[in-house]
């Protein structure tokens, strides 16, 4: 089976498997679902970074939410799939 990553997508050697680091279940490694979970980690991580550098919940939201709808356009126009 192939890795789902948008990094493998577009051709560089990263594997599914390294995500298991940022707390990815290895149930979703090369599975349709990989990437929206590496997208919810990552928004999850974002809000915490933006909270530490002092932003309120609400702010930190915002500004993750914004991260995370700009990530998923660009692999929409890289013709990236889920």
């Amino acid at each position: 089976m192939a890795d789902k990553n948008w990094l493998a997508q577009k051709g560089n050697a990263v594997s599914d498997s390294d995500a298991l680091e940022l707390g990815i279940s290895e149930d979703l490694l090369q599975s349709e679902g990989f990437n929206r979970a590496m997208l919810d980690a990552v928004h999850a991580q974002n809000m915490a970074g933006y909270m530490n550098d002092g932003m309120n919940e609400s702010e930190a939201r915002f500004k993750a939410d914004e991260q995370r709808h700009m990530a998923l356009k660009a692999a929409k126009e890289n013709g990236l799939s889920m």
